[in-house]
């Protein structure tokens, strides 16, 4: 069987039956946004890693080497944020062509200084290499929780508000500016920052953490309806989807009325934007006011509800229920480009 008939994440679940932790300080191995160690009689590190390969992730012309170093940190850290947890500290990876001048080289490490100083989270070591085809990145991140319990995908239950942080839609609009050249790049400014130098919700996760009433959470890297998924498998649930409440952004909102292309569907649809998507108790009030939910720098919308499973993914759009399509980035299955 080829990967490409398997897919990512077919491939992630056996990796995970062939590789299940057997020692009893691992409390969360594979198969959320990252594992979780007991360290101590109390304590509980989180450790996750990521890539950024030349050519799938990236392409040299469309990122300044100072805004890839940032992205290289910042995915990790948003998958620390979906835990709930807190940066420690990272350890870098670099397999470097030998056409890669020294300039780039300390550009790069620049940009994920200002990444690591920005979230507190100091590079502490890693490894440079020789690479003889594309340029790759790979970053783990530890980190720690904080008087709290990590907030997994499979905590969920039917009847569960649906919540994600901030808006949608802007990284697949950057990703299409960049794609045709760049000519509308001063017009969709920001929507090209999301896609080159994405800000992880990592304050928001330890807040959503702490509230008590968040009951599972993963951050959006593969589009909100692949990540939607992972959370209604992981806690063997359906879901209802309303349309009409997913948030756009105000440029997805312009391009897509430029192009003809469906605002909604985008924002469903973008991958890279490290937003949070969380379900919370149906009991929990959820607004920027909530004393001890969210701070006041937070935007949370309420857009779906968790189902019984029987009932699987729907949508709901213009007041009709539809069968929920799941769209996002699998590397093995999806066209080649990046998302």
């Amino acid at each position: 069987m080829r990967l490409s008939e398997l897919g990512e994440f077919g491939l992630i679940r056996r990796l995970q039956e062939a590789c299940a932790a057997a020692n009893d300080r691992v409390i969360l191995g594979i198969g959320d946004d990252a594992a979780v160690i007991r360290c101590g009689e109390d304590g509980r590190l989180v450790l996750t890693t990521d890539a950024m390969v030349e050519g799938v992730h990236f392409e040299r012309a469309w990122y300044p080497p100072d805004s890839l170093g940032w992205k290289c940190l910042a995915v990790n850290l948003s998958d620390v944020a979906a835990m709930g947890a807190s940066p420690i500290c990272c350890v870098v990876t670099a397999a470097l062509p030998e056409s890669w001048s020294v300039e780039e080289t300390e550009a790069l490490y620049a940009g994920l200084k200002r990444c690591a100083d920005r979230y507190r989270c100091p590079v502490v070591g890693g490894d440079t290499v020789r690479s003889t085809a594309g340029a790759v990145f790979s970053v783990a991140v530890l980190g720690e929780m904080t008087g709290t319990s990590e907030i997994r995908r499979s905590g969920a239950a039917a009847g569960d508000r649906i919540c994600v942080t901030g808006v949608l839609g802007g990284a697949a609009v950057g990703l299409n500016v960049l794609c045709s050249g760049g000519k509308d790049r001063d017009r969709f400014s920001e929507s090209v920052r999301r896609l080159l130098e994405p800000l992880p919700r990592a304050e928001t996760g330890v807040r959503l953490a702490r509230s008590g009433g968040v009951t599972s959470m993963i951050d959006i890297s593969d589009g909100l309806t692949s990540e939607l998924r992972h959370l209604c498998e992981a806690s063997g649930l359906g879901c209802l989807l309303y349309a009409d409440r997913v948030p756009v952004s105000a440029e997805t909102a312009s391009w897509a009325a430029e192009s003809g292309k469906s605002p909604v569907g985008l924002a469903l649809e973008s991958g890279e934007e490290y937003e949070l998507l969380f379900t919370v108790n149906p009991s929990v009030r959820i607004d920027t006011a909530g004393p001890g939910f969210i701070g006041p720098e937070d935007t949370v919308t309420v857009i779906g509800e968790m189902r019984p499973p029987e009932d699987g993914m729907r949508i709901r759009e213009g007041g009709v229920d539809s069968t929920l399509r799941v769209r996002g980035w699998d590397h093995y299955r999806s066209a080649s480009g990046n998302s």
